[in-house]
Formats: C-alpha cells, sequence, structure tokens
C-alpha cells in the first residue's frame, strides 16, 4: 500500500486546516533533520515519537515513507510492525511453539537495526504486555537501538509504566502531528468521483 510513498512527495496541501498544515510543515522540518543526520542520529540511539489523536492523520503513511527511503539512500535495514502484531505474534508462540518461539522473537524486535512500531499504546496496560515490551525497548535502549514509534497518544498519556515511558521519552524526538483525518479527505474525494461518474454515465457523459 505504501510501496511508492516518499518523505519527499509528503505535502502540507493533503490537510484543509491552516492550523493542520502549519503543524505539518514543522514536523517535517523535524524528520528532515533526522534524516539527513541518520548516522549520529542511530550513533545515539535518538528515534522519533510521531503522535496524533486523530486516526487517518497520516501518521503511518509518514514512517512507511521514512522506511521506503532510508532503506533507498541510506541501504538501512528497517523492520516495521504494529504494536497489536506484536502482542499477536507473542500469544501466538504460547503452546505448542514454546518459549524459544517467543525468545526468538523478542530478540529480533530488539535488535533490529531500525524499528518502526505503528500505533504505539493501542492495546490495554496489562501487566504483561508491560513486561513484553519493557523488555523489547529496554534492549534497544541499552544497545542504542533506533525505534519510531506511531501513537495517538503523547508519551506522557501512555498506559506503560515509567520504566518504558522514561526510556522512550530520553530516546526519542516527540513530534506532534496533525489533528485532521487526511483519510476522510481521500475517502470523501473518490466518493465524489464515484458520484459524477455515476450521473454522468461510465464514460463520464450524460446517459
Amino acid at each position: 500500500m505504501y510501496k511508492e510513498c516518499r518523505f519527499s512527495n509528503m505535502k502540507s496541501s493533503v490537510y484543509q486546516l491552516p492550523e493542520s498544515k502549519e503543524i505539518f510543515i514543522q514536523a517535517a522540518k523535524a524528520v528532515k533533520y533526522w534524516l539527513e543526520n541518520i548516522q549520529q542520529m542511530q550513533k545515539q540511539g535518538i528515534g522519533l515519537y510521531i503522535y496524533s489523536n486523530t486516526k487517518g492523520s497520516g501518521k503511518t503513511r509518514l514512517v512507511c515513507s521514512m522506511a521506503n527511503e532510508m532503506i533507498e539512500k541510506h541501504q538501512k535495514s528497517v523492520k516495521f510492525t504494529t504494536s497489536l502484531k506484536i502482542l499477536d505474534e507473542i500469544k501466538s508462540t504460547w503452546g505448542e511453539r514454546g518459549k524459544n518461539a517467543e525468545n526468538k522473537l523478542i530478540s529480533d524486535l530488539t535488535y533490529a537495526d531500525i524499528l518502526i512500531i505503528d500505533d504505539f499504546g493501542a492495546e490495554s496496560g496489562k501487566d504483561w504486555i508491560n513486561e513484553k515490551f519493557y523488555g523489547i525497548i529496554n534492549g534497544r535502549y541499552v544497545d542504542k537501538k533506533t525505534t519510531i514509534f506511531t501513537s495517538n497518544y503523547p508519551i506522557s498519556r501512555l498506559k506503560y509504566d515509567d520504566r518504558i515511558t522514561n526510556r522512550i521519552l530520553e530516546r526519542s524526538l516527540e513530534i506532534p502531528f496533525p489533528e485532521e483525518s487526511v483519510r476522510e479527505h481521500i475517502a470523501d474525494a473518490m466518493k465524489q468521483e464515484l458520484i459524477k461518474k455515476i450521473q454522468g454515465g461510465e464514460n463520464g457523459k450524460q446517459a
């Protein structure tokens, strides 16, 4: 879905509200700086934490665009997943697959060169979830591995204990994203285009 997306072709014009355009421009400046200094960012283990309470605001498209650019321009190894996918994969190891399968999964996430976790904080804050994420995030913190998060919450509102949030806060540039759904605009435009075609006949002409 995001194969052709690049950071360079993301535009503020997709947002309709002036404040959204300004927030996007400031976010884009921060991301551009991070990408241009990616070697130093990796050396320090500094990642990004991009948040917006509004679903469909473009956070996932942004980080996927960044991933494509990091792979193509900087020859980086990037692993992308969602927080819910991580937990589903962990739960799938319980039972027949055994502890070794879970340990390998967590190890793969812990030692990935660059890890993108989409929709972080979407899951409930149960004790076992805290422990699993602490294992991954602390391991990456210790080894200064770069992690990029998207979330519907600022770091201060995450439902995790301080061991997790403090490590994310220390090693992440926290970036607010527009509170406007681009996905809704795209859906509306597609519907309007379809309506025009229906009203105008198959070729866009009146029947």
